[in-house]
C-alpha cells in the first residue's frame, strides 16, 4: 500500500508541478502582454502629442476662386477649361455656376477629380445668341480647402470656346481669389 501511496504522492506532486509551470507561463504571458500594452500606450501618447504639435501649425482654410471668361464682342455659348492648383496644398471641394443665366448651373466636371488639385470644367448653353453673354463674365466658382500657410497659386487654361453656331471663338480665361466682403 505504501508503494501505491508513494505513486499517488508522486502523481499529485507532478500535477502540482504541472499546474505551477502553467501558472508561471500564464504569468510570463501576462507580463509580456502588459509590457506590450505599456509600449503601445507610450507610442500612442507620443504620436498624439507630436500630432497635436504639428496640427496646431497646420491650419486649414477655405478659399473661393472665381473663373472669368471674356469673349470680347462674341456671344459665348460653350467653353472648356482646365483649372490647376500649382502651389499650396489644396483640394477642390466644390464647384458652382456663374453669374449669367446661360451659365448659372454648375459646369460639367468629373466628380472624382475634384478631390485633387486639378479639374476640367465644361459648359454650354442652347439659348439664342441674343441671350448669350458678351464681355467678361464669371462662368464658375471653385471652392478649395487649403492646408498649411503656403501661398495659393493656380492657373487656368482654355481648351476651347464656341459661339451659338458652333464656331470656335477667342476667349480670355482668368481666375481670381474671391475676397470676403
Amino acid at each position: 500500500m505504501s508503494a501505491l501511496f508513494g505513486l499517488r504522492r508522486q502523481s499529485e506532486a507532478a500535477t502540482a508541478l504541472s499546474h505551477a509551470l502553467r501558472l508561471e507561463e500564464r504569468c510570463r504571458a501576462t507580463l509580456a502582454t502588459a509590457l506590450q500594452n505599456a509600449v503601445l500606450f507610450a507610442m500612442v501618447i507620443f504620436s498624439t502629442s507630436t500630432f497635436a504639435q504639428t496640427s496646431s501649425t497646420n491650419t486649414i482654410r477655405f478659399q473661393a476662386v472665381e473663373i472669368f471668361a471674356d469673349p470680347q464682342t462674341a456671344a459665348l455659348a460653350a467653353y472648356q477649361l482646365e483649372f490647376t492648383v500649382t502651389s499650396g496644398n489644396a483640394k477642390i471641394v466644390g464647384i458652382e455656376g456663374g453669374e449669367h443665366p446661360a451659365f448659372a448651373e454648375a459646369p460639367f466636371y468629373d466628380p472624382k477629380a475634384i478631390q485633387h488639385e486639378r479639374v476640367i470644367l465644361a459648359a454650354f448653353s442652347t439659348q439664342p445668341t441674343v441671350k448669350l453673354p458678351k464681355g467678361k463674365i464669371r462662368v464658375a466658382t471653385i471652392h478649395l480647402q487649403i492646408s498649411g500657410d503656403d501661398e495659393l497659386k493656380f492657373e487656368t487654361k482654355l481648351a476651347t470656346a464656341a459661339s451659338s453656331d458652333g464656331n470656335k471663338i477667342a476667349v480670355t480665361i482668368s481666375a481670381t481669389e474671391k475676397r470676403a466682403k
